[in-house]
């Protein structure tokens, strides 16, 4: 069989879901143009978009217990510590950002998220709960692009963080998969 791409190895039951089948060509153009923009100040994205999150979603902050505080009764606080949660905002939108410039090997950008999702299952993070950020980082696009960031452009946004949500699930649903395959294209 040769060599084959890791995703291909892990989808024997046609699970490979190709990025064309969720975006057009217009869409993809519209989110590396408006990436171009976001990628100038990851910080401030991505604390606009956890902060909005811990606002509208209180019960996620047990999912950063290095990032939200506890007080002496066990019990999430409303305080965050801003330094900590501004380093995995960025680090989620450089992700974010690392899925943005690979849209064109759909295989690869796959590979990645899956395995991201299964990251994300040992963290505690559920499958359901993922489409309870889309609405944040909405928030986050609107604030950072402001009239750029029209109805046409949320469009494509909303496709992209579905398709990724997808993958994720896919990492997520068999924690254990294997992403790589032997020279003979079996895990």
């Amino acid at each position: 069989m040769g060599n084959t791409s890791a995703v291909s190895c892990l989808n024997e039951g046609g699970e490979g879901v190709q990025l064309n089948k969720y975006l057009t060509a217009r869409q993809l153009e519209l989110v590396q143009d408006t990436w171009d923009i976001l990628k100038t100040d990851l910080p401030t994205l991505g604390l606009t978009v956890f902060l909005k999150l811990f606002q509208t979603e209180p019960d996620l902050k047990r999912l950063f217990p290095k990032i939200v505080q506890m007080n002496d009764k066990n019990e999430l606080e409303w305080e965050v510590d801003r330094d900590m949660l501004q380093r995995h905002a960025v680090t989620v939108m450089e992700g974010l950002g690392a899925a943005v410039e690979s849209l064109d090997d759909s295989d690869f950008l796959n590979s990645v998220l899956v395995s991201i999702g299964q990251t994300h299952v040992k963290r505690h993070v559920k499958p359901a709960m993922l489409k309870r950020l889309w609405p944040s980082l909405n928030h986050g696009f609107q604030t950072m692009l402001g009239e750029v960031y029209t109805k046409e452009t949320m469009e494509a946004w909303r496709r992209l963080y579905s398709y990724i949500s997808s993958q994720m699930k896919r990492g997520m649903n068999d924690p254990d998969a294997k992403l790589a395959c032997d020279d003979d294209g079996t895990t």
